[in-house]
């Protein structure tokens, strides 16, 4: 799923004719930061990030008062990095990776890799007060941008979706974050939605929908620390999922794992299925890779058009089995201190 140099500028050149490529960083031009080139895009115009780790912070203003991020993308631009793997943003020492506020559809963030000091919001019991948490990206207010083949890993909640936002989410992994996965917070009647991505081994939920609305279709929801799919107050759309061996921090010795938080077993209902899917390195032994067996994965040919379920196909052919004992989750927690 890696895009290269070559695709990327082939497909801007067809998709944004007339507009602007601003290259990050460029000397030339005097922009450092991701934030200053943002501040020089018009709509309609591509952000486009060299290699490197980029953690310039800056402070803007929100409804919820001053909030640091490395960058906040302004309706209609496009955000994206030359490379996912090398193109990073890292948010260490900031609240937010990425901030959106009133920005729609043709607002896109691709491409990247996102992560950022792991260990913030771990194990956090309340999530009542939004505001203060700590996010990849933050659709805080009239927040609906296509965020499409991101890497956001190691670290707080992965997405937090907020006011009158309904982001899509798509081909993307979120991985081994000290919080969620994605968080569906009081967003409005419009769903926000989640297509094809891979939550894994995130220290709490993989998904949490409090009081909010959303569509989860064809990810691959795994080995989450509680629910890979919680709802409160909600009733999210869920379809064609692997939600598989969550709740890996208190499970039942008599129920097994709890997969889904406030709602019914949806194994089996609406093509949701909860099996084994064999990562090829679940371990991290080679970097961690959430690509899947060919030969033992039920995540191919699992979803509504007999395609793969998650962010990737297959891409290995040592199918290792991902733990599976209670005693495993002790090496997950590890990760985090």
């Amino acid at each position: 799923m890696r895009l290269s140099l070559v695709a990327i500028l082939i497909g801007l050149t067809a998709a944004t004719a007339g507009a602007e490529v601003i290259n990050v960083p460029d000397p030339d031009e005097s922009i450092r930061s991701i934030q200053q080139g943002l501040l020089r895009a018009d709509p309609g115009d591509t952000v486009l990030l060299s290699s490197g780790v980029f953690d310039s912070v800056s402070t803007f203003l929100t409804p919820w008062g001053l909030k640091t991020a490395i960058a906040s993308i302004p309706d209609g631009v496009i955000l994206m990095g030359v490379d996912r793997r090398d193109s990073r943003i890292d948010y260490t020492n900031a609240e937010y990776g990425i901030l959106c506020m009133d920005v729609g559809e043709e607002t896109r963030i691709e491409n990247l890799s996102i992560g950022g000091g792991i260990g913030r919001d771990q194990g956090r019991a309340d999530d009542a007060d939004v505001r203060t948490l700590v996010a990849g990206i933050t659709c805080l207010k009239n927040a609906s941008p296509t965020i499409r083949d991101l890497s956001i890993q190691e670290g707080a909640t992965g997405i937090i979706v907020n006011e009158n936002s309904a982001p899509i989410i798509e081909t993307s992994v979120i991985a081994r974050g000290s919080h969620h996965g994605v968080y569906v917070y009081m967003n409005g009647a419009t769903p926000a939605v989640i297509d094809h991505v891979s939550l894994v081994q995130n220290f709490d939920m993989g998904v949490y929908v409090f009081n909010g609305s959303v569509s989860v279709r064809n990810c691959s929801i795994t080995h989450n620390g509680k629910h890979g799919v919680k709802s409160y107050l909600s009733d999210p759309i869920l379809e064609y999922n692997n939600v598989y061996w969550n709740d890996r921090i208190d499970p039942d010795s008599q129920t097994g794992p709890l997969n889904y938080g406030g709602l019914d077993d949806l194994t089996g209902v609406d093509g949701n299925i909860s099996v084994e899917p064999f990562y090829c390195d679940f371990f991290g032994s080679a970097g961690y890779d959430y690509h899947v067996c060919f030969e033992e994965s039920p995540n191919l040919e699992a979803d509504e058009f007999g395609a793969f379920v998650g962010v990737y196909g297959g891409g290995c052919d040592n199918c290792v089995s991902s733990p599976v004992e209670p005693t495993t989750w002790g090496a997950i927690k590890a990760l985090y201190r």
